[in-house]
C-alpha cells in the first residue's frame, strides 16, 4: 500500500507542475501539447515512484 501511495503523492507533484508549466508553452500548441505535457508530468514520476525499489535500511 505504501508504494501506492508514493506513487498517487508523485502524480500530484505532477498535477502541479503541470500546471505551473502551461504558461509557458508556447502559442498556438495543439491540444495534444497539453496532453503531452501532462502525460509526462503526471506519469513519469508516478510510474518511477512505484517501481522504484524500497530503500535498504
Amino acid at each position: 500500500m505504501e508504494k501506492y501511495s508514493k506513487a498517487i503523492g508523485a502524480a500530484l507533484g505532477g498535477v502541479a507542475t503541470g500546471t505551473v508549466g502551461i504558461p509557458f508553452m508556447p502559442d498556438g500548441t495543439p491540444w495534444y501539447g497539453y496532453l503531452a505535457l501532462y502525460a509526462l508530468t503526471i506519469g513519469l514520476p508516478a510510474l518511477l515512484t512505484y517501481i522504484a525499489p524500497k530503500n535498504a535500511a
